[in-house]
C-alpha cells in the first residue's frame, strides 16, 4: 500500500486553528506538528525568493512534505486568436524551479500542482502544452488539476487520462460542485505511480462562481462522514496504484480545513496529535508569505 498523506491548501488560511498571535512564519510551525504535508497557493502570485523557501525548509520536520502551484504564467494561457496557445514561459519555469531548489535537496517537494483555469478548454494546442510540462521543470513530479468539464465528462475522461499517463503527469481528482462547465466530475484515475492527490474543494454550488479577496466563502463546506465515505474505495484503490497518495481539503472558512482532514484521518483510521485544548502562543516573527490563495 501507497504512503497517504493528508492536509490542507495553504498552512495561512486557517486562523481558529492557531494559538493567538502566532505569526505567519510560526503558523507553519505549528501546522507541522500536526500535518505530513501542505499545499502551497502563494507561489502563483509570484516566484518566491529562495530565502524563503529556506525558511520553509528550516521550520518543517524533515520528513514534511510541500506541493506547490506554480507561478500563474504557466497556467494562465488562454487560446489565442486563431486558436493558438502561447509558447511555454521558459524564463519564469527556470526561475520558478531554481527558487524550489532548497525543498528538492532535502526531499521535501512533493509535486508541483498544475490547476488549471475553466477557460483552459480541452482543445489540440492545450493538450500538446501539457505534453511539454516535464521539460518545462525537468525532474520535478508535476501534477494536474481541471477546471473545465469537458476534459472529464463520459466522452473524454478516457483519452485525457491516457494523456497523462503518457506524459507521465499525476492526475488530480477533485470532490467540488457538480455546477455547469467550471467544474469536473470526481472521475477516479492514476496516471502516474509514483503520485496521485486529491483535492477536497467542497460542495457550496452557491458559491461556487464567486471570486473575491478571499476564498473563504467560495469554499465554505463542512464534509460529513457520509461524504468522505464516498471517497474511501477511491482512496483505497489509489494507494494500491501509487507509491504516495496526497489529500488536500481546500475548505477554509475559519478551521474548516484541518477540521475536515482530521475527520478523514479518523475515518481512515490514521494517527494524528490530539489538538491541545490550550496551546501555548508561538513567537511572533516577520510573515513569509502573502495572504489570500487562488483556490
Amino acid at each position: 500500500m501507497g504512503t497517504l498523506l493528508i492536509g490542507t491548501s495553504s498552512w495561512s488560511d486557517h486562523a481558529p486553528f492557531y494559538p493567538p498571535r502566532t505569526g505567519t512564519a510560526g503558523q507553519l510551525q505549528f501546522y507541522a506538528r500536526y500535518f505530513p504535508l501542505v499545499e502551497v497557493n502563494t507561489t502563483y502570485y509570484r516566484v518566491p525568493p529562495r530565502t524563503m523557501v529556506e525558511g520553509w525548509v528550516a521550520r518543517t520536520p524533515p520528513e514534511f512534505i510541500f506541493d506547490v502551484k506554480p507561478p500563474r504564467q504557466l497556467t494562465s494561457t488562454p487560446e489565442q486568436p486563431g486558436g493558438a496557445a502561447p509558447e511555454p514561459d521558459a524564463e519564469t519555469a527556470a526561475a520558478f524551479r531554481d527558487a524550489l531548489e532548497p525543498l528538492v535537496a532535502v526531499g521535501k517537494l512533493g509535486a508541483v500542482t498544475f490547476q488549471f483555469p475553466p477557460s483552459y478548454r480541452n482543445t489540440e494546442e492545450h493538450r500538446e502544452y501539457l505534453r511539454l510540462l516535464p521539460e518545462l521543470l525537468p525532474g520535478i513530479a508535476i501534477a494536474v488539476e481541471f477546471r473545465r468539464r469537458d476534459w472529464l465528462d463520459a466522452e473524454h475522461a478516457g483519452a485525457t487520462l491516457d494523456l497523462l499517463r503518457e506524459a507521465g503527469l499525476s492526475y488530480t481528482m477533485a470532490d467540488e460542485p457538480q455546477i455547469g462547465t467550471g467544474s469536473v466530475p470526481p472521475v477516479y484515475g492514476v496516471t502516474n505511480p509514483r503520485l496521485a492527490v486529491i483535492r477536497f474543494h467542497g460542495r457550496n454550488a452557491s458559491t461556487w462562481y464567486q471570486f473575491g479577496d478571499t476564498s473563504g466563502d467560495r469554499f465554505d463546506w463542512d464534509y460529513t462522514a457520509e461524504e468522505l465515505a464516498e471517497w474511501t474505495p477511491k482512496i483505497e484503490m489509489a494507494q494500491r496504484e501509487a507509491a504516495e497518495v496526497h489529500i488536500f481539503f481546500n475548505t477554509n472558512r475559519g478551521d474548516q480545513g484541518p477540521r475536515n482532514a482530521f475527520r478523514l484521518m479518523d475515518q481512515l483510521g490514521l494517527p494524528h496529535p490530539p489538538l491541545p485544548t490550550l496551546p501555548m502562543p508561538l513567537p511572533m516573527p516577520i510573515p513569509e508569505t502573502e495572504p489570500g490563495s487562488n483556490g
